[in-house]
């Protein structure tokens, strides 16, 4: 895959979060929607990070506490649960000590021959076939189906209701739209962008931007 670098990290158990403590980047409505998973896979969610609006530390936010994110503290874990650029949040994270955690919710099936790596979430109703590398911090969105032998690159966003055929890879950065469909062997570049109901039947060059049935680019 274009700008992917080897994986091979598989996540732990999911027992293995029980009762840990754990951060949500983020204190939007998809945050608290990353924050309900993780409840749901076992998660400990002690507060949300904000990392936008500091007007909004020390505040509560669908019953989460909103803390800063310069102050992490021992051992402190966090999963970014914010949109785009998600590489740029977690960079700043990482820079002030914060430690990476994955969300995997329980109702998602994931092949126990996929590789799942750090940060990254799952969401419910999701499916991860056979042989497929999931990357760093990548979110894998409700309902969203990856088929045998895929690459999802660090960072890819793939929303609700994505069909990906099989081998197919997706490069860094990318963004997948609701609903889109990605057919069997298609190579999609990094920091792309796949409109929303898209129907992808050809390669996708880094950086570009396609809509539409069959996907052309457009520009904005």
């Amino acid at each position: 895959m274009r700008g992917h670098h080897e994986l091979g990290r598989h996540l732990p158990p999911l027992d293995r979060t029980a009762g840990e403590e754990l951060f949500v980047a983020g204190s939007g409505s998809f945050a608290i929607e990353v924050a309900d998973w993780a409840t749901d896979a076992g998660w400990r969610v002690v507060g949300l990070v904000e990392l936008l609006d500091r007007s909004r530390i020390g505040t509560v936010i669908g019953g989460h506490p909103i803390v800063g994110d310069d102050a992490p503290p021992p051992d402190g874990r966090v999963v970014v649960g914010l949109g785009g650029p998600r590489n740029e949040h977690w960079s700043r994270l990482a820079g002030h000590g914060w430690s990476a955690a994955s969300v995997v919710h329980p109702c998602a099936h994931i092949s126990t021959a996929a590789t799942l790596d750090v940060g990254c979430v799952v969401a419910p109703g999701a499916v991860v076939g056979v042989e497929t590398v999931i990357g760093e911090h990548a979110l894998v969105s409700r309902g969203a189906l990856v088929g045998h032998h895929g690459r999802i690159g660090d960072f890819v966003s793939l929303m609700p209701g994505v069909n990906i055929g099989g081998n197919v890879s997706v490069g860094e950065r990318t963004t997948v739209g609701m609903g889109a469909v990605i057919v069997n062997g298609t190579d999609v570049g990094v920091d792309a962008i796949i409109a929303a109901g898209a129907v992808v039947l050809a390669d996708v060059a880094d950086g570009s931007r396609v809509q539409g049935l069959p996907a052309r680019e457009y520009t904005r």
